[in-house]
């Protein structure tokens, strides 16, 4: 507007780069207008003869300056320092650089981007508004070139020329061969002194720092967009018996999903101290375990045979379940828990049929497996049913020291404060350590003696397959028995434990009749076998008359 300066007063054929959008938001010097151009595509305004010429940076070098060039001095003058350097401190330096734009993708909204340094204990965050229209990509490569050239041109240099070198200009990147290396340098100020000598300052200079390398996190947003609810975390602590190898040790299971479909995952948090402080005890991603909430009950079956009888309701929180052949059922496949804490029995299920919504039914059932039998008759509708499977249910393995101690749980949505969970009091009371129940007790009364004599057969709770001639293995580090022998069939006053260590005893008729004054042509007993870990495992209940 002034009339000052015309077309041919200003060269800008070195600027090359393209602008989408630029907007001034007030009236003020042209200056103002063009430093975030400046900030956005690094260039120099020098005169060049009776023109303004606009310099790109991260030119080539014009020209090489021998070491012998360095240090130009008068003639009989004391050789003097050949390059002059000060260095910005690194507390005055930026760690983060952020830029704020124009978001190309989100119709112009705002966006922003940023570049950090990690490797440094500076501190300072630089922010830039640049009122210019950008892409992700490209504002995040604008914070990368920037924050690295705050870093590169923290040194001043200066260096003193001889009058060989006067068509040097501001903005032009020389080479200066210096014993240590080749330096690249950008001339920012030149001054001629009285005899002729050319007295530079200059920053130092890297072309490849102007081709940055980040890409932009913003995501691309079109039409209408629909805000999903996160929701909270659902969880379930199963103390079980030993379904896998990841429970030999000391472990319970964990499950985790979320309420609702937009659930991110969630963190399993502990504390042994009543809540003063917590640990993250297990990760859960997204969509989590399939478990749900069973609407109605199942009873008593016999456990050896396929349960093609009962039915089982339950409504999913979340997942979905699918239908098993036999053989991949007798191999392992659809096992869940169900029950609740104390009392949980593992099941599998041939057939899972959808109703409708999240509610199934489940049928072609496996009862009491890996010796859990003991819980049928504890099932109550809104017992909890969980799919373990072995990706979605994780082993969370504890000291031995923490059987039976009581410690708090929180389940935690990612992204928010242990706050939004509430305290859960769970105690681990070795389930899966506990040995199975033995089965077909039996024994015989000598006739003459009056003697019983007791056998029976065990059952492992580690592996179990069925192999050709081998015996399943023990499972504990000793093999040891205890038989209680009961006054009669309530089970309430024991009159001799006896001990043994293999599947036989024998209950003499002289303990028969110190234990009820007279020989017994019925016992009752309670057999179980013992872990050096947990004590006595699940017994097995039975009578005898002989």
């Amino acid at each position: 507007q002034s009339g000052l300066l015309t077309s041919g007063d200003i060269d800008v054929t070195a600027l090359t780069q393209s602008v989408r959008g630029y907007r001034v938001g007030s009236i003020g010097a042209i200056r103002a207008a063009l430093e975030p151009l400046q900030a956005a595509w690094p260039f120099d305004v020098v005169p060049h003869g009776y023109v303004i010429r606009f310099v790109a940076r991260g030119g080539a070098s014009v020209v090489t300056i021998p070491a012998a060039d360095l240090d130009a001095r008068g003639e009989g003058d004391a050789p003097g320092v050949q390059i002059t350097t000060s260095r910005e401190m690194d507390s005055q330096l930026p760690r983060r650089v952020t830029v704020q734009h124009l978001d190309y993708d989100r119709e112009h909204n705002a966006g922003t981007q940023y570049a950090e340094r990690l490797n440094t204990a500076a501190i300072n965050a630089l922010v830039l508004d640049l009122p210019i229209v950008l892409t992700a990509t490209e504002a995040a490569g604008k914070a990368e070139v920037l924050l690295y050239l705050y870093w590169l041109e923290r040194y001043d240099v200066s260096v003193t020329l001889p009058p060989t070198y006067n068509q040097l200009e501001p903005g032009d990147v020389v080479t200066l061969v210096t014993p240590e290396g080749n330096v690249s340098l950008r001339m920012t100020a030149i001054h001629y002194t009285s005899d002729g000598r050319i007295a530079c300052q200059a920053k130092y200079a890297n072309a490849a720092i102007y081709t940055p390398t980040a890409v932009g996190a913003s995501p691309v947003v079109s039409g209408t967009t629909t805000i999903t609810p996160v929701g909270a975390s659902v969880y379930v602590l199963m103390d079980v018996p030993m379904v896998s190898a990841a429970q030999s040790g000391p472990s319970f299971l964990a499950a985790m999903t979320g309420t609702m479909a937009g659930w991110r995952g969630g963190v399993l948090m502990q504390s042994t101290v009543a809540g003063s402080s917590w640990a993250s005890l297990q990760d859960f991603g997204p969509p989590g375990s399939a478990l749900g909430i069973c609407t109605n009950s199942i009873g008593v079956v016999e456990p050896r045979m396929i349960d093609n009888a009962s039915l089982l309701n339950v409504t999913l929180t979340q997942g979905t379940l699918d239908s098993v052949t036999q053989l991949a059922l007798l191999g392992g496949a659809n096992h869940f828990a169900y029950g609740a804490d104390g009392r949980w029995e593992i099941i599998a299920a041939q057939t899972c049929t959808l109703v409708s919504g999240t509610n199934y039914v489940l049928q072609n059932l496996l009862r009491g497996r890996f010796g859990s039998e003991w819980a049928f008759r504890s099932h109550a509708v809104g017992d909890a049913l969980v799919l373990l499977d072995t990706t979605d249910v994780a082993a969370i393995g504890v000291g031995s020291g923490s059987i039976g101690l009581s410690y708090l749980y929180r389940g935690v949505t990612v992204d928010r404060d242990i706050s939004t969970d509430a305290n859960r009091a769970f105690a681990y009371q070795g389930v899966n350590l506990k040995p199975l129940s033995p089965i077909a007790l039996t024994g015989d009364r000598d006739s003459s003696s009056n003697d019983w004599a007791l056998t029976w057969i065990r059952r492992t709770r580690d592996g179990g397959e069925w192999r050709d001639y081998v015996d399943a293995s023990l499972g504990e580090a000793t093999e040891s028995y205890a038989i209680d022998v009961y006054a009669d069939g309530s089970y309430t006053t024991v009159k001799r434990t006896i001990a043994a260590t293999a599947p036989f005893c024998v209950y003499t008729s002289i303990d028969q009749v110190s234990d009820f004054g007279a020989n017994q042509a019925t016992l009752y007993f309670k057999l179980s076998q013992i872990s050096a870990s947990v004590g006595r495992g699940y017994p097995l209940t039975a009578s005898i008359t002989r």
